[in-house]
């Protein structure tokens, strides 16, 4: 019987990817996008593949108690995290996808979608219905992982685990990046029919404690079942290729994303 290596990392895959990933990383691009879409009180605000509802919980604060905001998730687990959450009760949690809302058209003055394009299979027609649901006038922002070569996590992963365990098992950490074109993000919206089209890079950090925490939380989230001396490699290797970001406070590395806001 094969001993495989444990990952140190507790929890069911979700609540691995809102206790690690989230406040490394996606909190801080969250406010990012919730200052760019500038939710005002009592406004309508939606979240498209909203995950555990870090962007959504932030517009909530904004909107406030005499605002709406909904999350919309294709994942049902995902959405039991957000629920759990200790101000989940603002927020109207549903679930669906992103190419057939479950909402009437004008329904939102704003909505967000953060980390969600790339992984829909009809991206115009998402994002088609995003405008849709929009009042005229009303504000899209979104944000997609920008070039891989500016994300240094990413590039070391990516590395170690197609070194370790072949090319394809780093195919998911390159397709994360399929939409780092801003002029491509620039045509789908063009194409579902948006105007007053804005996109552009922008660079942020991520900030976690260890190298290691960041190789153990993806392999937990993935469920990677290996030996513990390849176990060992690949943190050994993300960590060497991280070591220049590494100090006293932690591991802070760059990352860059395209940022991109419309009209309806």
């Amino acid at each position: 019987m094969t001993n495989f290596y444990q990952w140190g990392i507790d929890g069911s895959t979700w609540e691995i990817y809102d206790d690690i990933f989230v406040p490394a990383m996606l909190n801080t691009w969250a406010l990012r996008l919730v200052d760019l879409a500038d939710p005002q009180p009592g406004e309508r605000a939606l979240d498209i593949a909203c995950g555990t509802g870090v962007w959504a919980l932030h517009a909530a604060d904004r909107v406030g108690p005499h605002g709406r905001v909904s999350g919309l998730d294709i994942n049902p687990d995902m959405l039991a995290v957000a629920r759990r959450k200790q101000n989940a009760g603002t927020v109207e949690w549903r679930e669906g996808s992103a190419d057939a809302l479950p909402f009437d058209d004008t329904s939102f003055d704003v909505v967000g979608c953060q980390l969600g394009l790339m992984f829909f299979p009809d991206r115009v027609a998402a994002l088609r219905e995003m405008r849709r649901v929009l009042a005229p006038g009303g504000r899209f922002v979104g944000l997609v992982w920008g070039r891989m070569e500016h994300c240094p996590s990413q590039m070391a992963v990516a590395a170690a685990w197609s070194r370790r365990l072949g090319p394809d098992a780093a195919a998911g950490f390159h397709f994360q990046h399929v939409l780092a074109n801003k002029d491509e993000v620039a045509g789908l919206l063009g194409a579902a029919g948006f105007r007053d089209i804005d996109t552009h890079w922008e660079m942020s950090e991520c900030r976690l404690p260890t190298p290691d925490r960041y190789v153990r939380g993806y392999a937990a989230l993935m469920g990677l079942q290996v030996e513990p001396e390849v176990a060992e490699a690949l943190i050994e290797d993300v960590t060497t290729d991280l070591a220049p970001y590494a100090g006293p406070d932690g591991v802070i590395y760059p990352i860059e994303t395209v940022m991109a806001s419309a009209r309806g």
